[in-house]
């Protein structure tokens, strides 16, 4: 490995990891000393802590592929790209977090570091090569995301959704520990190139093993993602937890999540893919179809964008199945995956900046869509705002949503599944109500929408309804970034 200690050359490599970790321990030894904690200072500290990781993996772009900590992370392209999202989809959290948790009556500096913790854990998803690695950085994030769920603990909703959220991850992060040990088991390692390489000589019982181990970790990364129908928390999960916490987890953890799933299907199992391409077909079937038509029938905006969370996790095993079906070697669309993981981080970014700002006099969330009535004239820049995020989730021109269901829908065509494409599209075309909806009161319904005063959000939801109409008139460079993190998981 060059100079140097290997143990030191691992910790350079994987910096940005090594980084959220020191300053969550910093953070959380800070909350302990300074009660009441400096409010201000502790956000600056914490978004300083996420930009600086951000830098870290841009600066580590165009290097090649290198593996750290004795194979155990893999710091490449695609760990590069979805450590990017992960942690853009903590920096739009914490911009929003300070203020709204000043309106909600949570004052604790945990939050913080919760925070980076869980960002800790998402990146070493994004980067792990082993499966007990992944196993690992899904628990520190997971933990960290349960703690922050329940964080206000006065409020019944916020602590059933943390015991609700903990009690189901903990059940499938132990169906995932099966898988794992019945994968070790058949091929004595849990490395994801050992593995690779035993798939392509396994035979009689090791089969077997492999088979049900497969099973288990579909099962346990299909709780992750919230795929159907493993998708029963959601909802609850969502509406109870605070904004903020809503926010990464719709997008932080999902990036995570799809980024370790991705990792383990198209990296590990390779031409074996194709043998599990039937249960991917029909988890996502079932999970666009059943998102898009639970979304129609809710009134509350947070479990709308549960249910909507839900149906893109099946947008996004779409691009997995037609990886699985056509080969990741030479399939034009395997970029299709990560682009759209980017743009829905940035719409739900966006969307919830918004939901933060609606809270009622005793501090809740008052999240009804009744309440958007009359927005367009009370905030109109506000409403511009949401509503390109919400054009972009339904999947409309000019938008980074049009592109990126544009090359998911031809990227599962062009592998041959055609009968996939078409669920999704029925699915598309139900979500455009349930995402048009909300632009209906704000422009047709009488009303004065309230909103909360705070200026970070409102820089958040204008930083990404730019971002989404500018990488939807100009994608070439993003496309570009995501065909070529997503072929450097080929190695």
């Amino acid at each position: 490995m060059g100079s140097g200690t290997p143990i030191f050359e691992s910790v350079v490599l994987a910096a940005p990891v090594m980084l959220l970790a020191f300053m969550g321990v910093v953070l959380m030894v800070a909350a302990a000393m300074w009660r009441p904690m400096p409010r201000l200072a502790f956000w600056g500290v914490s978004c300083a802590s996420v930009a600086s990781a951000l830098l870290l993996v841009a600066a580590g772009a165009g290097a090649p592929a290198t593996e750290a900590f004795s194979g155990m992370l893999r710091i490449d392209a695609y760990g590069n790209f979805f450590a990017a999202v992960s942690l853009l989809a903590g920096l739009f959290s914490l911009l929003v977090a300070d203020s709204y948790m000043e309106r909600i009556g949570v004052r604790v500096g945990e939050f913080y570091s919760l925070v980076l913790f869980a960002l800790c854990g998402m990146l070493g998803m994004a980067y792990s090569n082993d499966l007990m690695m992944t196993f690992i950085s899904l628990e520190v994030m997971s933990i960290a995301v349960y703690v922050l769920c329940a964080i206000k603990r006065a409020d019944e909703r916020a602590v059933e959704s943390g015991f609700k959220y903990f009690i189901l991850g903990a059940f499938s992060s132990g169906i995932l520990l099966y898988g794992v040990a019945f994968v070790y088991g058949a091929t004595g390692s849990t490395s994801l190139p050992a593995i690779a390489h035993a798939l392509r000589s396994a035979n009689g019982e090791a089969a077997g093993f492999l088979a049900l181990g497969g099973a288990l970790l579909l099962v346990g990364f299909g709780f992750k993602v919230a795929a159907v129908p493993f998708h029963m928390w959601v909802a609850d999960v969502y509406q109870g937890a605070p904004t903020a916490v809503t926010a990464l987890m719709a997008s932080g953890v999902k990036a995570a999540s799809i980024a370790a799933f991705g990792r383990l299907v198209i990296g590990a199992m390779g031409d074996d893919a194709a043998n599990w391409n039937g249960a991917l077909w029909w988890m996502s079937a079932a999970t666009m179809l059943v998102g898009n038509l639970a979304a129609l029938a809710q009134n509350d905006l947070k479990r709308i964008f549960a249910y909507s969370g839900v149906a893109h996790a099946g947008y996004l095993l779409m691009a997995l199945s037609s990886v699985a079906a056509g080969g990741a070697v030479g399939n034009e669309g395997i970029g299709s995956l990560a682009f759209y993981m980017l743009a829905y981080t940035l719409m739900n970014a966006g969307a919830f900046a918004v939901l933060s700002l609606m809270t009622n006099e005793a501090g809740d969330d008052a999240t009804d869509i009744s309440r958007l009535a009359g927005l367009g004239r009370s905030h109109p820049l506000v409403a511009a705002g949401l509503s390109i995020c919400l054009v972009s989730l339904a999947g409309l021109p000019p938008t980074m949503g049009f592109i990126g269901k544009f090359y998911l829908f031809s990227a599962a065509i062009g592998s041959g599944e055609i009968g996939l494409a078409f669920v999704g599209a029925i699915g598309a075309a139900a979500g455009v109500y349930y995402y048009l909806r909300p632009m209906v009161y704000m422009y047709m319904r009488e009303g004065h929408a309230e909103l909360a005063t705070d200026g970070r959000a409102r820089l958040a939801l204008g930083l990404t309804s730019a971002l989404l109409i500018i990488f939807g008139l100009m994608p070439t460079a993003v496309l570009e970034w995501a065909n070529a993190s997503m072929a450097s998981v080929l190695g």
